[in-house]
């Protein structure tokens, strides 16, 4: 791979994470938009870990906490978003299991459970992965997320979940390093560009793995625009109004949930459950909700904003010149 391709790949990437930290601190849809953000960075690492999490799922509290869903079944779901050091992933293995999640499989096995490596015989190979990643050449922080993460998919030291530990454990060197990240992001951009990271050698994993912190910054950056135009679009509505009344609370509630229901207006706004769902009747007559459960009881409502990736937001391999036809390498 050329030089210069490589330090634009890396200067993209670089460009769009720092986009992402400003719209952190400016964004005036920063807090539904960190929720959302977090929600579908679960969803990209439970596809890497061949598993699938409905948004729907998950609760947030009124804290904007987001609780993990009861049947994740995602392999070391409790690492993601938690504070790890940088020095803990390289030199201390007991430190980096527990951060995972690791727990010794064969105190707790059923006899319906998969065989598993005592926590023993997993810490021993962590330590040896540790040493080997002490020998990788000093590289700036994105191109060293990358390396670690192909390093121990190489390895799999653990025996299971191994696909998504190698990008939680990359992602805190690269995105989860600036504060961007909750450990996703890169899992994000792969599930977007549907690139085959799991066969690549380490040279193309490089360049794969920044191309995918592009296409995941972009999609976060453009989750973060749609809300913005949406939040944009109601004020003006409500700003029109006559009696706008408590409306800009529900659509408040409903931008930071993936769905909202009368019960929950009702609760947090401590009101009675038929004002509640007037609320909710006259917010979807605005065409500021879309009722989306067609039932004639217990509805849900969301916002009409789509969190599917707008073509503009993944790089399309075919238009970039550096991209080598997959027929034509030997």
């Amino acid at each position: 791979m050329n030089d210069n391709t490589l330090l634009v790949a890396y200067a993209d990437a670089q460009s769009l994470l720092a986009r992402i930290e400003e719209r952190q601190r400016l964004s005036p849809v920063r807090r539904p938009w960190g929720i959302r953000r977090f929600i579908t960075e679960r969803q990209s690492l439970a596809w890497i870990d061949a598993t699938a999490i409905d948004a729907d799922a998950f609760t947030v509290d009124g804290r904007g906490h987001v609780s993990g869903a009861d049947f994740d079944l995602t392999h070391w779901r409790r690492a993601i978003g938690a504070p790890v050091t940088l020095d803990m992933i390289r030199s201390d293995s007991a430190g980096l299991l527990d951060w995972l999640g690791v727990e010794d499989a064969t105190v707790a096995a059923t006899p319906w459970a998969a065989p598993a490596l005592p926590l023993s015989d997993i810490r021993i190979r962590v330590e040896a992965w540790q040493k080997a990643v002490a020998t990788l050449p000093p590289s700036p922080p994105l191109l060293y997320g990358a390396r670690l993460a192909q390093s121990w998919w190489s390895r799999t030291p653990i025996g299971r979940g191994d696909a998504v530990a190698s990008f939680l454990i990359g992602d805190r060197f690269g995105p989860g390093r600036f504060d961007v990240s909750s450990g996703g992001l890169v899992a994000l951009g792969f599930q977007l560009n549907g690139t085959a990271w799991k066969i690549a050698d380490p040279d193309r994993y490089d360049r794969l793995w920044l191309r995918a912190i592009a296409d995941g910054a972009r999609h976060l950056l453009d989750q973060e625009l749609r809300l913005r135009s949406y939040a944009h679009r109601t004020a003006a509505h409500i700003a029109n109004r006559r009696r706008p009344g408590r409306l800009k609370e529900v659509v408040m509630l409903a931008m930071a949930h993936p769905h909202i229901g009368s019960r929950l207006v009702a609760d947090r706004l401590d009101i009675t459950s038929a004002g509640a769902i007037k609320l909710l009747t006259i917010a979807t007559e605005a065409g500021l909700l879309v009722e989306r459960s067609g039932q004639a009881s217990y509805r849900t409502y969301s916002i009409p904003v789509s969190n599917l990736p707008s073509t503009s937001s993944i790089s399309d391999p075919l238009t970039d010149p550096q991209m080598h036809d997959f027929w034509s390498e030997a």
